[in-house]
């Protein structure tokens, strides 16, 4: 067949186009059957490489995305325990200023009973008591004061110790994505 005329082969013009596409294809074809396997187990292992490569990012994306989150909880964790510690220093203040005020007034009391007569002692008397109890009860409000404001120092500095913690593995995770080739 390779040796019989073209135009023996190919009577008009049409057939001999169709016959040039035919062998054409037919070269293409043969060369693509011709091709080492090693090309598709190549393009193989590269699709599994990208998969894993994918996975790993995936992976690395949702763990910064949850310490993101974790630090973002245990900051608005600080700010809402500095705000109650504010408060119960504020509630202190507070306090002390009564504390004083109730002594100021628990001594003048004390003075006037000395120097009172019969009749105004009695009254002076229970004005004292009143301010005792007042001054009493002060007292009981500072010491529950300091003890909420030592506990909420406390927990302010463990959360710190967190936010530290959780910091750092943000930090430590951020550079092990730096050293990655790129």
């Amino acid at each position: 067949m390779l040796n019989t005329p073209m135009s023996k082969l190919f009577p008009n013009r049409a057939a001999w186009i169709v016959g040039l596409g035919a062998l054409a294809l037919a070269g293409v074809a043969s060369g693509q059957a011709q091709r080492p396997d090693a090309t598709l187990d190549e393009l193989v292992v590269e699709v599994q490489a990208l998969r894993a490569e994918m996975n790993q990012a995936a992976a690395a994306s949702i763990r910064a995305q949850l310490l993101v989150g974790r630090l973002q909880m245990e900051d608005q964790r600080i700010a809402g325990v500095v705000r109650e510690l504010e408060g119960v220093q504020a509630d202190l203040a507070a306090n002390a200023q009564a504390r004083a005020e109730a002594a100021t007034r628990q001594r003048a009391l004390e003075d006037a009973v000395l120097t009172a007569t019969n009749d105004v002692r009695e009254e002076a008397l229970r004005q004292l008591a009143a301010a005792r109890a007042v001054a009493q009860q002060n007292d009981h409000r500072q010491q529950a004061l300091k003890r909420r404001e030592s506990s909420l120092a406390k927990e302010l500095q463990e959360d710190q110790g967190r936010w530290t913690e959780i910091n750092s593995r943000l930090e430590n995770f951020e550079q092990s994505l730096h050293a990655l080739p790129r």
